[in-house]
């Protein structure tokens, strides 16, 4: 079911969504440098390589209605 709402999002959906990722993910990277200017070490957590794999999915997803709408 969730699967099939995604099929459906349109490809403007999906590249807004790839957009505010990669807003965030830029957000992530400038937090994780000054948490290690500041600290000395890497920021604890996971949420960038969550983001990334979000952005993945997404990327597939374009890339299987491209793939799927093209007419022969």
């Amino acid at each position: 079911m969730v699967s099939r709402k995604i099929q459906e999002l349109s490809d403007h959906d999906l590249n807004y969504l790839e957009k505010l990722l990669g807003e965030q993910f830029a957000q992530e990277l400038e937090r994780d440098k000054t948490w290690k200017q500041k600290n000395g070490y890497h920021r604890p957590g996971e949420k960038k390589s969550t983001i990334l794999r979000l952005m993945n999915a997404i990327r597939a997803q374009q890339e299987i209605k491209k793939r799927t709408s093209e007419k022969w």
